[in-house]
């Protein structure tokens, strides 16, 4: 797995890639603020106080704008049901996981398969 680029790249060697997705997922594209200390603060609520404290001591306090806005909302719940549906989840199991509606992940799964696999053909005569 490639790291992230730029300021996601370096909370990623402070705090590792699945805090960091974390992070990105909860606060992507929006600013957010390295406390003095971390006990009690908006970080260590996302990431935990051990990491919070790794931020400060290797990025420093202050104000920093996170990239990957699309981490967030539709964009990366539509990644996330594609990811599962490619993994073998069904379109149930999906829906329940990223917050969608089941015709939202059918819609994903035909857009996958290159058509709509929604409606099975029945056999009219």
């Amino acid at each position: 797995m490639d790291a992230l680029p730029g300021i996601a790249g370096q909370i990623e060697e402070a705090i590792g890639r699945e805090l960091t997705e974390r992070l990105l997922k909860r606060r992507g594209g929006t600013e957010i603020s390295i406390p003095k200390f971390a006990r009690g603060s908006m970080l260590s609520e996302i990431v935990g106080l051990q990491a919070t404290e790794k931020m400060i001591r290797e990025i420093g306090p202050g104000r920093l704008k996170l990239p990957c806005g699309t981490m967030r909302g539709a964009k990366a719940r539509k990644a996330e049901a594609i990811r599962m549906l490619r993994e073998g989840a069904s379109v149930p199991q999906v829906a329940l996981a990223c917050d969608l509606h089941s015709r939202t992940v059918q819609s994903y799964r035909a857009e996958m398969s290159g058509g709509d696999d929604r409606q099975m053909d029945l056999p009219f005569e």
